[in-house]
């Protein structure tokens, strides 16, 4: 054999030898290590479903949030406006009343017999 076919069968053999080691040592993903997998993407998608959840309810909450201090604006706007015309009235609005005197019996009518 020449130099040429030698080199040539050397190379190839050399090259074959390096493709099956290298497929010969790569690493098989191991029953454990998919059932943790597995679990792991389970979580994810768990996870994913909790955040969309959050997300869902902070939206409630920020909706109720704001008609609860709407509904503050306006019973603070009717407190305002009742102070005022309370501050209008005269000053002895308050003092009691006098006495009034009873009220006559009421007498009953005899109807017929």
């Amino acid at each position: 054999m020449n130099r040429s076919r030698w080199r040539r069968w050397l190379g190839t053999g050399v090259t074959a030898t390096l493709v099956v080691g290298m497929v010969g040592c790569t690493k098989m993903i191991q029953p454990d290590q998919l059932a943790e997998l597995k679990q792991l993407r389970a979580r994810e998608i768990q996870l994913a479903q909790s955040m969309r959840d959050a997300e869902s309810r902070k939206q409630r909450l920020e909706r109720e949030l704001a008609s609860r201090q709407d509904e503050l604006r306006r019973c603070k706007d009717l407190q305002a406006t009742l102070q005022s015309r309370l501050n209008g009235y005269p000053a002895n609005l308050g003092d009691p009343l006098p006495e009034s005197p009873p009220a006559p019996p009421v007498e009953k009518k005899q109807g017929r017999k």
